[in-house]
């Protein structure tokens, strides 16, 4: 059994998704530093830098099947490296001499960095497909509430009226730039590293950066002749991509959390049978999928900190930021992923509730419409004096507690200026939605022609 909250086996759900999960455990980093070693030295082969009978072995025998894992672990902890450990339990097992050609002129930070990429490039396609997934949600919510008009608020307060499809739709209209920033990140970021100790490429010999543009053509990774060991910006971009993901769906997340209040209740998270909110009060239903989600995205921030961190390396190379970068990207990546599962539940299975929309409309007695009031004025008496016009009103009806609506239809000033079908038509909170309903259309016909 694992420990913390990513390795706990009753907690880990809560955190991160299994598929994710399994991207950053340890047969499938082991696989993809057998891959990176068995195409290094196909490379070789083909280019005559090692024999073709040799390379074929490594083919056949390098892979996670003959690993004894307790026997890896002793070879490690012997060695106090881990690349040495694994490269000489091969060159135990390995028949006629093959192991003498793995890992052939290479250096450690070729392999384990090249194999994170592979690893990397995994979850990414899994945080693409969990992203889709999420925006058709999102989509789907936000078509059906189109031609509804609920509270726009500023400061945690009602400030003026907003369609609530485009409420929604802003979300989406984030996490579609975001995506396509992300596919455009992959030639950068999904790169091979084989360069050699010092990026000079001197152990791989006059044929070294032909093998080495080799190796990122058969992996399918594209290919820098400048090596980066020490260049740690492409993994800081794409998980600043990933953090700034996060923070749309924490943010989220948030006003999730605000709208499903006692006061507010304009939505609430699915409460199938036999799912509980408290173990001291049983009526309660709390939205605690809002709340993971809000509180991912802190965890995934704080990591930025070691990504950044992760740029300052010495000279030609050192463990420092890389060890960083060991720790944060699978975390942040893991983390995303349980964001992900919890907003996307949140989506799939809440409900917005149109009657508490509509009803939150009307609490605060005409407020809602005081800045379509004052424009209304400006023409009349001048926007200054019906900006503190509307404001005394506003402070008169909070003292004495009475209706702000029946005090400005009451105000003789007010009565010259306008008449009581315009003010009729002025305190209508449903026609008082700017561009909203327009914009967040507009979002969704870019979203139905969105290219994935």
């Amino acid at each position: 059994m694992g420990s913390g909250a990513l390795g706990m086996e009753m907690m880990q759900n809560e955190f991160s998704a299994i598929g994710m999960r399994n991207i950053w455990n340890d047969v499938n980093r082991l696989e993809k530093i057998c891959e990176v070693e068995i195409t290094l030295a196909e490379a070789q082969a083909e280019l005559g830098i090692i024999p073709a009978d040799k390379a074929k072995i490594i083919r056949e025998q390098v892979n996670v099947e003959n690993i004894d894992m307790r026997k890896l672990r002793l070879s490690y902890g012997k060695s106090g490296h881990f690349l040495s450990g694994f490269v000489k339990y091969f060159e135990d097992i390995l028949p006629d001499d093959a192991g003498s050609y793995l890992h052939y002129g290479s250096t450690t930070q070729d392999i384990l960095d090249t194999g994170m990429v592979l690893q990397l490039k995994e979850a990414h396609e899994d945080t693409l497909k969990r992203l889709k997934k999420l925006m058709r949600l999102i989509s789907s919510k936000a078509n059906a509430l189109s031609d509804v008009v609920g509270v726009g608020r500023a400061h945690g307060n009602h400030a003026i009226p907003i369609n609530y499809g485009y409420k929604l739709a802003i979300y989406l209209n984030e996490l579609m730039d975001l995506y396509q920033r992300l596919k455009d990140s992959e030639d950068y970021v999904f790169t091979s590293a084989i360069s050699g100790a010092v990026g000079s490429y001197a152990g791989y010999g006059d044929k070294g950066l032909e093998m080495a543009e080799l190796v990122a053509e058969k992996l399918h990774l594209s290919f820098d002749k400048i090596g980066w060991h020490t260049q740690r910006g492409r993994f800081v971009e794409y998980t600043h991509i990933l953090a700034m993901l996060s923070g749309v769906m924490g943010k989220m997340g948030k006003n999730l959390f605000d709208l499903s209040r006692s006061e507010i209740k304009e939505f609430d998270e699915s409460y199938g049978k036999g799912r509980q909110g408290s173990t001291a009060m049983p009526t309660m239903r709390n939205p605690y999928l809002s709340e993971a989600v809000y509180n991912l995205a802190n965890l995934i921030h704080n990591e930025m900190n070691l990504m950044y961190q992760s740029m300052l390396v010495s000279h030609e190379k050192d463990t420092i930021g890389w060890r960083n970068q060991w720790v944060a990207i699978p975390e942040i990546t893991m983390y995303l992923s349980g964001q992900f599962a919890y907003l996307t539940a949140a989506m799939q299975n809440g409900t917005f509730h149109l009657e508490a929309i509509e009803r939150n409309l009307h609490t605060e007695q005409g407020m809602l419409v005081s800045e379509r009031l004052m424009m209304a004025l400006s023409s009349e008496i001048g926007k200054s004096a019906a900006h503190k016009l509307i404001y005394n009103i506003g402070n008169e009806s909070r003292e004495e507690n009475t209706s702000f609506e029946e005090n400005v239809r009451a105000d003789q000033a007010i009565q010259k200026a306008l008449s009581d079908e315009e003010l009729d038509e002025l305190f209508n909170v449903h026609t008082y939605v700017g561009q909203s309903e327009k914009l967040g259309k507009e979002i969704l016909n870019n979203y139905a022609n969105f290219k994935f």
